[in-house]
């Protein structure tokens, strides 16, 4: 056993009694002035001062306190010990008073400003963790007017309030809210609370249990294992449903997030409350299959899953209207285009796009719009027609796709690479040759699809392990032979600037080679943030932000849940799809209404959803849901964007 020297064994006393608090702090530094005020008194006793020891002991106080005595004794000794006095006072007295008085106070304050106190909140919205989704999530909710209507409609609440649980509560957090466009005017009603979802403590402290709805984002930039990330949702789904049992409460809506597919049935079963599950790994994948075979529709999606500005996908229940026929409502509509209807509620809803036009409604139907104004919906308060619609049925037979494979060149690696394959090879009647190029390990990347698949991959799948972005390995690939280039974003690196400087680094390659060629392949780049999407140019060329698309998709089915179905059956693999045809494919040419496309659209099957005019290159874009009455020159370049029917029929 070392002994310590006494000198060490004081200190350490000492320092035990400081880490105790600013109270243990104080009758430390009392005791310092006892025993200094003890030994100055007892000085000046010694030097042959008339007054009792008691009476030099509170002379030495009160030099010690007040430094306004320091002139007033006569004598040299006293001189000097008063002076000593004087100087210990500015030392113990007033430096170490007043240090651990301020200590205390900035202590308190970044304890308020990290919010541990439970809120007195009901009713409002929980967004758990600070990630790369938060923002543009808390921006879908309470950006706009409608967007906050909505929630009212929805969960009865006059106002929208939101807590967000985040791990570490910062005063640059709040910043970035209050000089955020569209959330600064509202910052008001958005409360930070310190805690983990993993912590039952911070689940009360953020009233999880008392809110109208609790929405679970993750995050992209940083590798982790698919099940880590999703056992924390899990976890604190868990600890939710406990919590509602223990106390008694209601379960609110839970809208959460996985990065793993596979894993929603475990997350079901861990809450008993109503769940919408958003599978990031899916979601993108799918988002990103239907983009290649139909480029262009990574604009459609952007101004489809966003409530900011533009058109959006809205419910309306048509409990008055039970017995009436689509081809009636779709007439009697305003500005709204009638893509389908909703059949039952929970886990009993069906989804039925592009239902025959004699459909007649029943009781407890939604009717699925394409609109802009949420007045446009409400057919009740339409006395005239808007526009003529035909009689559309449903097609026969199966549509086939192109014979010929797909050529797909993905260039980098993330965790999401192998349900992108899989959502590859969920595609009836279309073949995909697929040629990977990442410097990440190849025998790790084998590993990863092993696992996946319990085998090899369920395409034509050939792996190539260089880094894309050295001189002559891109040109060695041609990518003008392909068909598709995809840029995916990378996981293993630190940051999600690091991460896009790479992809854009990628596809100015790829258009440096790219620029002679005639024919020219999609080039599709995935991105994590949106502030570099203006650095992304080039023919044929479109970027996928993903964060935003899952926060826009997180925001809309928290509002309205049935969106969730409603957005699996657009970008799934079977059923309706939405496609971008030329004119011709109708048998259209010259100058043509909107109106008679939509005619000749139906005619086919399908449901024109707006005018491509990007091929234009005059600025111009997707314009989705025009009026009726808008005239389309149609020997420019001109694509019709439409839903039509897809491999099999459009129930799900």
């Amino acid at each position: 056993m070392i002994k310590l020297p006494l000198i060490d064994r004081l200190t350490f006393l000492l320092e035990r009694q400081f880490v105790k608090g600013a109270g243990f702090q104080l009758l430390i530094v009392a005791a310092a002035i006892g025993l200094i005020s003890l030994a100055g008194g007892i000085a000046v006793h010694w030097s042959g001062h008339e007054d009792g020891l008691s009476e030099s002991i509170w002379w030495a106080f009160l030099r010690l306190t007040d430094p306004g005595y320091l002139g007033d004794d006569e004598g040299a000794w006293r001189r000097i010990v008063s002076t000593f006095l004087t100087l210990s006072g500015y030392v113990v007295f007033l430096g170490a008073l007043v240090a651990i008085m301020t200590q205390w106070l900035i202590g308190r304050m970044r304890e308020f400003e990290r919010g541990l106190t439970p809120v007195s909140l009901r009713g409002h919205a929980v967004i758990v963790g600070w990630t790369n989704r938060t923002v543009p999530l808390l921006r879908e909710l309470i950006g706009t007017q409608r967007s906050r209507r909505r929630f009212r409609l929805t969960f009865g609440r006059r106002r929208f309030q939101a807590v967000i649980l985040t791990e570490d509560v910062s005063a640059e957090q709040g910043q970035v809210l209050r000089s955020d466009p569209w959330i600064g005017p509202r910052a008001r009603d958005v409360i930070l609370r310190d805690g983990s979802a993993l912590e039952e403590e911070a689940i009360h402290r953020a009233g999880c249990l008392n809110a109208s709805m609790v929405i679970m984002p993750t995050g992209f930039g940083r590798r982790t294992g698919l099940l880590d990330v999703d056992v924390e949702t899990i976890r604190a789904l868990l600890s939710m449903d406990a919590g509602a049992d223990q106390q008694g409460l209601a379960r609110p809506l839970v809208v959460a997030e996985l990065q793993d597919a596979r894993r929603a049935e475990m997350a079901r079963n861990a809450y008993r409350g109503p769940l919408e599950l958003v599978a990031s790994d899916q979601t993108i994948s799918r988002i990103m299959v239907q983009t290649m075979l139909h480029p262009g529709l990574s604009r459609l999606c952007r101004e489809l899953l966003s409530g900011l500005a533009g058109n959006e996908l809205m419910l309306a229940r048509a409990d008055s209207l039970a017995g009436a026929s689509l081809q009636e409502l779709a007439s009697l509509g305003g500005q709204a285009l009638l893509l389908g209807l909703v059949q039952g509620e929970g886990p009993a809803a069906r989804v039925t796009l592009l239902p025959p036009s004699s459909t007649r409604l029943q009781s407890g139907d939604q009717l699925i719009w394409l609109a802009q104004d949420p007045e446009a919906i409400d057919v009740t308060q339409h006395r005239r027609r808007r526009r003529v619609s035909a009689a559309r049925q449903i097609s026969v037979g199966v549509r086939p796709r192109a014979g010929a494979p797909h050529r797909l060149l993905i260039l980098g690696w993330n965790q999401r690479v192998p349900r992108l394959l899989a959502e590859l090879a969920a595609h009836p009647g279309q073949a995909f040759e697929v040629d990977l190029l990442s410097s990440s390990p190849l025998d790790a990347r084998l590993r990863d699809l092993e696992r996946y698949f319990d085998g090899p991959a369920p395409v034509e799948l050939r792996q190539h392990e260089a880094d894309f972005l050295l001189s002559g390995v891109l040109e060695s690939f041609d990518p003008g032979r392909f068909d598709t280039v995809l840029l995916l974003s990378s996981d293993r690196l630190g940051s999600e600037e690091e991460a896009d400087a790479r992809s854009i680094v990628g596809q100015r390659l790829v258009e440096r080679l790219l620029e002679r060629r005639a024919e020219r392949p999609q080039v599709l780049v995935e991105l994590a943030d949106s502030a570099n999407e203006g650095l992304v140019q080039g023919i044929r060329t479109e970027t996928l932000i993903s964060p935003l698309l899952i926060s826009h998709l997180l925001a809309r089915i928290a509002l309205q849940p049935a969106l969730g179905l409603i957005f699996e059956a657009l970008f799934g693999p079977d059923g309706p799809e939405i496609a971008f045809l030329a004119p011709r494919d109708f048998g259209l040419t010259g100058s043509q209404s909107v109106g008679q496309i939509e005619q000749a659209v139906a005619a086919r099957g399908g449901l024109l959803l707006g005018i491509d005019l990007t091929a234009r290159q005059r600025g111009e874009g997707l314009c989705l849901n025009p009026t009726p009455d808008l005239s389309v020159d149609l020997d420019l370049p001109v694509r019709l964007c439409l839903l039509r029917p897809g491999i099999s029929n459009g129930t799900h």
